[in-house]
C-alpha cells in the first residue's frame, strides 16, 4: 500500500500491543492513563528495545520486501525531534512530549526517493523517552507540511453513539473531548490531528486497517475513517 501511494511518505510508528506483551513476560503490568502508557524505568527498557529495535526493524523489512527504500530511525536520530519531560510526568514517567521539529534529515532521505521509519522513541540529553506515536507524526506532518496525515487505528475513525463521525473541523475537537463516547486511545489521537492541523499539516484522517487498498481508500475518502480539516476548509464546505 504504501509503495502505491503518490509522493513521499513518512512512516512513524508505536508497538503498544508488543510492548505489553513483553512486559507481560518479564512480569511488568501495563498501565495506561488518559490512553498514554505509564513509563517507568523497567517499561522504559522494554519500550526502547522493542519499537526502536524489533518493531522497526520488522516493519523496514517487511516494506524493503515490498519494494520501498525504508531507512529505519527513531525520532531522535539526527536531532529530527526535540522532547521535553511529559506535563504529566510526575503520574506518567518517562514519557515526553515534542517541543521542536528539525525535519533537514527527512527532507533529504524524502529527496533521495526513501521511505524514512521512526520509531516513537525520543531524548533530552542522555535521558531517553517514549513518545506517544499519534503526538510524533503529528508535530512531524505540521512540520513537513504533510498534504496530509494518516493515523491508523482499531477503530474506524471516531464513534459517536454508535457511529462514525465523517468529517470535523478544529473547533469541534475540544467538545468531542468532552463526549463520554470519547476514551482511551481515541483522546491522544483527536488532540494530535488538531495540532497537526494547526502546524501545518492539511488535513488529518483517523481510520482503521481492512486489507490492501486501505491507505490509498482513506486518503481519497472512499474507505470510511474521520477526516479532521482547519476550521476555514470546513467553512468553506458549509
Amino acid at each position: 500500500d504504501l509503495a502505491r501511494l503518490p509522493g513521499g511518505s513518512v512512516l512513524v510508528h508505536g508497538g503498544g500491543a508488543e510492548v505489553s506483551d513483553w512486559c507481560a513476560r518479564l512480569g511488568i503490568a501495563p498501565r495506561f492513563l488518559d490512553g498514554l502508557r505509564v513509563t517507568d524505568p523497567d517499561t522504559l527498557e522494554v519500550a526502547v528495545a522493542v519499537l526502536a529495535g524489533l518493531a522497526n526493524k520488522r516493519l523496514v523489512a517487511t516494506l524493503r520486501a515490498a519494494g520501498v527504500d525504508a531507512v529505519g530511525l527513531s525520532a531522535l536520530d539526527g536531532g529530527t525531534v526535540e522532547v521535553e519531560r511529559h506535563t504529566d510526568a510526575s503520574l506518567l514517567g518517562a514519557v515526553g512530549q515534542v517541543v521542536a521539529v528539525h525535519p533537514q534529515l527527512l527532507e533529504t532521505l524524502l529527496a533521495q526517493g526513501r521511505t524514512p521509519v521512526l520509531a516513537s522513541i525520543g531524548a533530552a540529553g542522555e535521558q531517553l523517552f517514549n513518545i506517544n506515536a499519534d503526538d510524533l507524526a503529528a508535530g512531524l506532518a505540521g512540520a513537513l507540511r504533510a498534504r496530509a496525515l494518516l493515523l491508523l487505528s482499531d477503530t474506524p475513525g471516531l464513534r459517536l453513539d454508535g457511529r462514525v463521525v465523517t468529517r470535523l473541523g478544529t473547533h469541534e475537537v475540544a467538545g468531542m473531548l468532552a463526549h463520554p463516547d470519547v476514551r482511551d486511545g481515541m483522546r491522544p489521537k483527536l488532540r494530535a490531528a488538531a495540532a497537526a492541523i494547526e502546524t501545518g499539516a492539511q488535513r488529518v484522517v483517523i481510520g482503521a486497517w481492512a486489507g490492501p487498498g486501505t491507505l490509498t481508500a482513506l486518503l481519497a475518502g472512499e474507505g470510511g475513517g474521520t477526516t479532521l480539516v482547519a476550521d476555514a476548509l470546513e467553512a468553506t464546505r458549509g
